[in-house]
């Protein structure tokens, strides 16, 4: 084989690799390369984030504008009184249903009492409370009241008829309490 001539080998750090022509020729061709597609995504970056940004702040006014109508209309006075009326009316029939649970329905009671009153008494008041009935009646008809009186009594719906008269001048002041025996609804 033939035989070459050993060279040293050595390393000089004083000699640059390239020249600086060579380098400004490297980073030019990286530039119009690499470079120029990397400036171009971050553009496209900026851009889009521009416009997202654009969009959102579009509808932020526009929620924003909705939100502001919707307040002017609670702060108008026509709907805060309807407001008000309408739980008020609420709280009403609440307080009928309530009622309705927890109350003896006395209407029919009452018709009948008023009902079996002659014409020439006068029912000034009338009370029922648990099937207990007081009867307030002004009259100047003795003979009516009496009648009246005995109706009651002889009436096997009721118990415990109670009459308390007074005569005041000419007129009769009477109370009138007895017991409903069977409850009407």
């Amino acid at each position: 084989m033939l035989k070459t001539k050993d060279q040293k080998k050595s390393i000089n750090f004083l000699q640059p690799l390239g020249d600086s022509d060579g380098v400004i020729q490297t980073s030019f061709s990286w530039l119009t390369t690499v470079g120029k597609w990397m400036l171009m995504v971050v553009e496209v970056v900026v851009l889009g984030a521009f416009g997202y940004r654009l969009v959102m702040d579009g509808k932020n006014n526009d929620l924003t504008d909705q939100i502001n109508d919707q307040v002017k209309t609670l702060e108008n006075e026509t709907w805060k009184k309807s407001s008000i009326k309408y739980q008020n009316l609420q709280s009403v029939l609440g307080d009928i249903d309530t009622a309705k649970e927890n109350q003896d329905l006395n209407s029919k009671l009452i018709s009948e009492v008023i009902n079996g009153i002659p014409l020439t008494l006068d029912l000034q008041s009338i009370s029922v409370n648990s099937g207990k009935v007081s009867l307030s009646i002004k009259t100047s008809d003795f003979k009516a009241l009496r009648n009246y009186e005995d109706t009651l009594k002889n009436n096997s719906s009721y118990s415990e008829v109670k009459v308390n008269i007074k005569l005041e001048g000419t007129e009769y002041q009477v109370s009138i309490n007895f017991v409903a025996l069977k409850e009407t609804k």
